[in-house]
């Protein structure tokens, strides 16, 4: 088997390419590439992409970027191949708003690139989260797509029923919202989160915790 990375946000979709590529590649470690300045991002923060990673056990590598970005990515792929990596896997589903794939682009001529989710049907993906029992919570959503929010709410059968009958992408690939998975087939034990709120921005609501275990 080739040596694999999985791209890493914490989120479903690489959550779900992690666990479709596990017998297709020999996954070594997670990557997530954040920004120079150490800004956490309140839909993925790393000390909790941390713990996922603890529970998944696979190793997890911050690789930080920085303007000009193109040069930058490139720069940190060499080093993902130079450490023997062949192959990266993105949980990537469609283009977003109509641009090329980034990761494709940034990673020609040095290591592959497996889109294990592209272009697959939107509905199919949600169903099989829920028929592989993963558990999945809504970490961030963008108000103006949602007449209440559905942050802090569980990815299950009810809300991505409500999910589809909404003008949006289901799977949220435009930034609708954001997921965190706390438990999937591959875990060794579940994420749990102590005293989870939802707190109201200009734009946006988000989920905080004071505690991850």
């Amino acid at each position: 088997m080739k040596k694999a990375a999985v791209l890493w946000t914490g989120g479903k979709d690489s959550a779900l390419a992690l666990q479709v590529s596990l017998n297709v590649y020999d996954v070594r470690r997670l990557v997530c590439f954040v920004p120079a300045d150490d800004r956490q991002f309140y839909a993925h923060p790393t000390p909790l992409m941390e713990l996922q990673a603890r529970k998944i056990g696979i190793p997890i590598e911050f690789m930080p970027i920085a303007e000009p970005y193109r040069p930058s990515y490139r720069q940190q792929i060499r080093v993902i191949r130079d450490s023997g990596i062949e192959i990266l896997i993105t949980g990537d589903i469609s283009t977003v708003d109509g641009m090329p794939n980034w990761i494709d682009g940034v990673s020609t001529n040095l290591v592959g690139v497996y889109k294990p989710l592209w272009e697959l049907d939107r509905h199919a993906i949600l169903d099989t989260l829920i028929s592989e029992r993963f558990e999945i919570i809504c970490s961030l959503a963008y108000k103006k797509f949602f007449q209440s929010t559905i942050v802090g709410r569980y990815l299950d059968s009810e809300l991505i029923s409500e999910l589809k009958q909404l003008p949006i992408d289901p799977c949220g690939e435009q930034g609708e919202y954001h997921t965190w998975v706390l438990d999937a087939p591959f875990f060794k034990a579940p994420v749990q989160l102590e005293s989870a709120r939802v707190v109201d921005a200009t734009k946006y609501c988000y989920l905080t915790y004071e505690r991850a275990l």
